[in-house]
């Protein structure tokens, strides 16, 4: 097994997706195992972009089975990715939310159904309104029909069509959670469907999301967030790690303003207290958004590597040295980052603009038009077919899968030479001892001969001739 394999082996890596997070009721192993779909063979996650667009990482746990790590990403309901590799082939499990660099451009084949793409989740204030589009939703062909439900949630809500045909406006939401499901039609009568939460902060929960100071966390990473200062009572940028966020912690300044626009530090809870509240809680089980301390107690879950121990045993900050080591080999794994946007597949983006571009299909080797709707795209994306094709020519759908080979071969004749160069010297080595003892019986063993006589040895006669030559006769 080469080193390149040697240490990643039986390890399972864990990412926090923001784009479709939210809580759920517990499941068994069955019904989570099910959730989960196999990646490509040929997956290679980059894990610089992923958190770029909202990833977290969770953990790298040790597992003697792949089952027991997609386990693992079933028992946090924070996580729908789990990347695994083991033996000769990795293996992917992934749900949709993630935005990885893989092959995902599909093959030509006649007539797919639509992909339905709901959005990101919001969090906003009581009384707000929020508005859904499903304007990234794609079809091979054409999507004719967009419908939005109300799944679950406060059913006072109200849902008003918006000014095109894929919006909608949702008003009249109080506190609480609620989800909604866009299900898109094509010309062919096939559907997608895709669903979004809206999370209606109440005053204690404006507590975490708006008024807790921002958190870096303990990876060293440097990725682009917002927080809400709670003193300027404005939404700030600054760099975040990469994992352990708490909740005050936003992809974009739109998201920080929707969710603790007009919160103020100087407003009190219906409860009375003001600021978080960082004491641990030891009589109810520990829910989806608490840390489990070791001493079965709970504390708020943003608050684990906070560089404060909460728990009275110290176990949230006993891991967080080893979370960053951990996070630096994810976001080693080699990716060609001169290449990885010509993988990708092509994002209209969220805006109304209709741009005729251009993206490479790594499948075909070619250069495809799409609309480009003018915000929020990748970099596969050109203005004309010969730039297309100039920025991407010789990539193809093994590329990536070929630059993880050479590598690996690489790794093997490195170790191949080194235990070649150790046998020898080995070899060298033992072959001396073997001369030096042979060497030495020869000048200290005495032989005798057939007719008792005695034998000298070589020595011997050397000492005979240096003293018959130097002594008088």
């Amino acid at each position: 097994m080469t080193p390149a394999r040697l240490w990643f082996f039986w390890t399972a890596v864990v990412l926090h997706i923001c784009l479709q997070v939210a809580p759920s009721e517990a499941q068994d192993e069955g019904k989570c195992m099910d959730k989960f779909s196999l990646g490509k063979e040929d997956f290679v996650l980059d894990a610089d972009e992923s958190v770029k667009e909202g990833g977290t990482f969770l953990s790298s746990p040790r597992v003697s089975r792949p089952e027991d790590c997609v386990l693992a990403c079933c028992n946090d309901p924070n996580c729908n990715v789990a990347l695994i590799e083991h033996g000769e082939n990795p293996v992917v499990q992934q749900v949709q939310g993630l935005r990885e660099m893989t092959l995902n451009v599909s093959r030509n084949v006649e007539d797919k159904p639509p992909v339905a793409v709901a959005g990101q989740d919001r969090v906003v204030q009581p009384k707000e309104d929020v508005t859904l589009n499903g304007i990234e939703s794609k079809d091979d062909k054409k999507i004719v029909k967009y419908e939005w439900v109300q799944v679950s949630g406060d059913p006072s809500a109200v849902v008003t069509k918006g000014h095109f045909e894929d919006s909608v406006t949702v008003s009249n939401l109080s506190p609480g959670m609620y989800k909604f499901r866009l299900t898109v039609t094509d010309d062919a009568g096939q559907t997608g469907s895709a669903e979004v939460s809206i999370l209606v902060l109440t005053p204690e929960q404006s507590l975490h999301h708006c008024l807790v100071p921002k958190k870096e966390g303990p990876c060293r990473g440097s990725f682009p967030r917002w927080h809400y200062n709670a003193v300027t009572e404005k939404c700030e940028q600054f760099k975040f790690g990469g994992c352990r966020p708490n909740r005050n912690n936003y992809l974009a300044l739109n998201e920080c303003m929707n969710a603790c626009d007009g919160v103020s530090a100087s407003a009190k809870p219906p409860s009375g207290r003001l600021g978080p509240i960082y004491a641990e809680e030891c009589d109810a089980a520990c829910g989806p958004d608490h840390f489990s301390c070791l001493n079965r107690c709970c504390i708020q879950k943003g608050l684990e590597c906070d560089g404060e121990a909460q728990c009275g045993d110290g176990s949230d900050e006993a891991e967080c040295s080893k979370l960053d080591t951990e996070f630096r080999r994810l976001l080693n794994i080699p990716v060609d980052k001169s290449k990885v946007h010509c993988v990708e597949p092509p994002v209209t983006g969220s805006c109304r603009a209709s741009f005729t571009n251009w993206y490479y299909n790594p499948y075909d080797g070619s250069c495809h038009r799409f609309n480009y709707g003018g915000c929020d795209g990748n970099e596969n994306r050109f203005k004309t077919e010969e730039e297309c094709m100039q920025s991407c020519n010789g990539v193809t759908g093994n590329s990536y899968y070929i630059i993880i080979i050479i590598i690996i071969i690489i790794a093997a004749i490195v170790i191949a030479i080194i235990l070649g160069l150790a046998i020898a010297a080995l070899l060298v080595v033992i072959a001396c001892c073997l001369l030096k003892g042979k060497k030495k019986r020869r000048n200290t063993h005495q032989h005798v001969a057939v007719n008792g006589g005695h034998v000298r040895t070589y020595e011997d006669s050397e000492k005979l001739v240096y003293n018959s030559t130097t002594k008088p006769i």
